[in-house]
């Protein structure tokens, strides 16, 4: 019952979305690539970031730091 019901809605949302999305690329198209743009720069801090931690973790392993005082400071 919840398959027969839960298949034609989520393909009708899905449908809705794309629609929607084509239809203001069509109107603005420099909207999706600034949004994409943002999106990647985004994961490149957040990338960053996690490498920043990561080179901090080994230099106080490194200096003598346990893997619990280590994960007080972060």
């Amino acid at each position: 019952m919840k398959s027969a019901v839960l298949k034609p809605f989520l393909l009708g949302v899905t449908f809705g979305i794309g629609i929607t999305v084509l239809s203001l690329y069509t109107q603005k198209p420099g909207i999706l690539g600034t949004s994409l743009e943002k999106i990647a720069a985004k994961g490149r801090v957040r990338r960053a970031e996690e490498e920043k931690r990561k080179r901090e973790r080994e230099w106080l392993k490194a200096v003598g730091f346990s893997d619990n005082e280590i994960d007080e400071i972060y």
